[in-house]
């Protein structure tokens, strides 16, 4: 499993399902998805809290990324934000922890988390990717680490240049990916393929017009919804809420999907 997972990032274009939790991760395995990805921003809200770094512990991400592998034969990355530390050291155990309970790849953001610190210095952002890839090549089992530069997200002064320069150092650190969330758009999506120097993967949202053959012809190797997945399936429930309480009618539109199927996916999964 872990090896297809390398082999995936080597050529063509996969998609990286994101889940949030096991059940969201056994439907995607059986409705056919390749690969799997934590959404971190899904998680925090299906507990309830906000999205960034330290809002969830370590801890409870661990437990998480179990319950998911026990359910899925699938690969799983995680979303391991800053990898809760800042210290290099940290980092390298969170990637051990993570490979323990199961997965088989994580990424490493180089935003700390704290508005205050704001982006990680370029020496330090890299002495944490470095510390991240040489606890994966240390791993029994091959472990995919994903290197991101949250260049457009968080607002660097010229995030193009922030985000390359930051990628360049990652994956001549030896980095399986890199990603820098935010842009689609085929110009910087083409540049960032042709001048980072590892696979790249990119955030493609639910809803938008851009296919996974557009970004097969643009050289992206992996492709993740994020948190999007669990967007949509929020909105539904909020709609249908509405719909409910509004009116009072019951003939709300979708599938569903009952106590009988999840039965069945997970007696499999058991079995």
């Amino acid at each position: 499993m872990t090896n297809d997972f390398v082999q995936m990032h080597q050529a063509g274009t996969f998609l990286l399902l994101n889940v949030h939790d096991a059940a969201s991760a056994a439907l995607a395995e059986a409705a056919g998805a390749q690969a799997l990805g934590t959404t971190s921003s899904g998680f925090a809200y299906a507990m309830g809290r906000a999205d960034g770094a330290g809002q969830v512990t370590r801890d409870e991400v661990l437990r998480s990324v179990e319950q998911i592998c026990a359910v899925t034969s699938l690969p799983v990355s995680v979303d391991a934000e800053n990898c809760w530390a800042h210290d290099p050291d940290e980092v390298a155990e969170t990637i051990r922890l993570l490979a323990d309970a199961g997965a088989a790849g994580a990424s490493i953001e180089d935003w700390s988390g704290d508005s205050r610190m704001g982006f990680y210095p370029l020496n330090l952002a890299t002495e944490r990717v470095q510390a991240a890839v040489e606890a994966a090549k240390a791993l029994p089992q091959p472990f995919v680490v994903n290197a991101r530069a949250e260049s457009f997200l968080y607002g660097a002064a010229d995030p193009f240049d922030h985000a390359l320069e930051r990628l360049q150092k990652f994956a001549a650190l030896g980095a399986d990916c890199v990603y820098a969330p935010g842009p689609t758009d085929e110009p910087t999506v083409r540049r960032l393929v042709a001048e980072s120097g590892a696979p790249l993967n990119v955030l493609i949202a639910i809803g938008s017009s851009v296919t996974m053959a557009d970004a097969e012809a643009m050289g992206v190797r992996r492709v993740s919804v994020g948190g999007s997945l669990y967007g949509a399936m929020m909105g539904w429930f909020e709609e249908s809420v509405r719909q409910l309480v509004a009116e009072g009618r019951f003939d709300i539109g979708g599938s569903r999907v009952g106590g009988k199927r999840f039965a069945e996916l997970f007696a499999q999964t058991s079995g």
